[in-house]
């Protein structure tokens, strides 16, 4: 019977061993953690089953967001919200770094540049990736770590699903919504207006999809009104933004 609580800790010790290493040793401990993955069946099998439908060409169009201003090169990556898309992510990404069809330096210094050293822009990818890796894996598997024995693999549905069956028309709409809150992400990012007030519309996008998401439309157009006034403000408006106006109202009356 497979160890699935052993192999779990060996896994999560591989995540620290990655958010501790010396920058030199990252790809190497990167490696490691991905063979942890191939040698224990439960996981192998739940990062199969994430994987092998997500459109990873696509999420990084959604999730790798050029932020250049004219002169510098930069980018922000933004995970996705659901546990399931953002574990499959992290998963095809650092699969990626592995093959080095990803230069690993280059992606650091595009998208995590912070004081303009490796070893910060490193630190700042494993607060962000492989910190949501680990959490993610320790939420689906807290019984198994918490308890001895071999089971089944469960699913990352299960912490990210309704019980009931998404209906596919919504699901299809809600994707649509998803990439033109980021395509208006991006817009924002790349406009001229005050650091503080493109933070503040980034975090109201953010609110407004995940308002949608739970259902809480009231909360939605409250923030909808909200970033209205926010671009009208700021003189900041989009080609698209109409479109996902539109597109939300649609989503709501759809309901």
């Amino acid at each position: 019977m497979e160890d699935v609580r052993g192999q779990l800790k060996d896994f999560l010790e591989k995540c620290e061993e990655v958010k501790n290493c010396k920058f030199i040793m990252a790809t190497t401990k990167i490696k490691d953690l991905l063979k942890s993955i191939v040698n224990s069946r439960t996981l192998y099998q739940l990062f199969t089953s994430v994987s092998v439908e997500f459109d990873y060409l696509t999420a990084k169009a959604q999730c790798l967001l050029d932020v250049s201003d004219g002169f510098n090169n930069k980018g922000v990556v933004i995970l996705p919200e659901a546990a399931q898309d953002k574990l499959a992510f992290i998963f095809c990404l650092l699969v990626e770094i592995d093959r080095d069809t990803i230069n690993f330096n280059w992606f650091l210094q595009k998208y995590f540049s912070d004081d303009g050293s490796f070893y910060g822009s490193y630190y700042a990818f494993c607060d962000l990736i492989i910190d949501n890796l680990e959490k993610i894996i320790r939420s689906v598997f807290a019984k198994e770590l918490a308890e001895d024995g071999g089971v089944e693999a469960p699913s990352v549905e299960d912490e990210t699903q309704p019980a009931s069956q998404p209906d596919p028309a919504r699901a299809r709409m809600f994707s649509g919504i998803s990439l033109l809150i980021a395509q208006e992400k991006q817009f924002i990012l790349e406009s001229s207006i005050p650091a503080e007030d493109k933070e503040a519309g980034y975090k109201m996008l953010s609110e407004i999809e995940k308002s949608l998401k739970s259902g809480n439309f009231e909360l939605a157009n409250a923030l909808v009104c909200g970033y209205n006034y926010y671009i009208l403000y700021n003189n900041s408006i989009s080609q698209n933004v109409g479109t996902l106006f539109e597109s939300i109202e649609e989503y709501e009356s759809a309901e």
